[in-house]
């Protein structure tokens, strides 16, 4: 499943290179990849270990031309988190688990946007920023459910034993 996850960032990663339109646009969809790896991190924790997630985050950082290492390093953090609560997400509701995602992707959104501005880093437009953070929150029951339903990925049962160690 780790293989099926790295295949599936990189999809995302090609889809984002792959010029559709080159008129600039006034917004902006989803970050696939950002709300794959806390889906699947509140679902099955071992799926996303954390070398994983940097990994792909940091080749997406070089390809997009990203400052290196920002969305690797808060995406870390942001599934370490979502991978220590997932016991407690296990018994909420998916409600509960959406809106923890939720939490994660707009502290994560203005994280990296806090050290942009700290380091002079000219950060993306703030209505830009909040557009993506609202698409990532609509899509996120979307990828719960295409994850589900095509590649198996359920939240994981108390008697499935251990969570989070890889």
């Amino acid at each position: 499943m780790r293989v099926l996850f790295a295949a599936l960032c990189l999809a995302f990663i090609f889809l984002k290179l792959t010029p559709f339109s080159t008129a600039p646009q006034l917004w902006t969809g989803p970050d696939w990849m950002v709300v794959l790896s806390l889906a699947w991190a509140a679902r099955q924790p071992d799926y996303t270990p954390a070398w994983l997630i940097a990994g792909m985050f940091l080749l997406a950082d070089f390809l997009l031309m990203r400052p290196p290492g920002l969305g690797a390093f808060v995406m870390v953090i942001a599934v370490e988190v979502q991978r220590r609560r997932a016991p407690s997400i296990r018994d909420a509701t998916f409600v509960t688990e959406w809106a923890t995602a939720a939490g994660l992707m707009l502290a994560t959104a203005l994280a990296a946007r806090l050290i942009m501005l700290v380091v002079f880093v000219d950060p993306p437009s703030l209505g830009l920023t909040l557009i993506q953070v609202l698409m990532n929150f609509a899509t996120y029951p979307l990828v719960v459910l295409l994850s589900q339903v095509l590649f198996g990925v359920r939240r994981q049962a108390a008697r499935d034993g251990h969570l989070g160690t890889t």
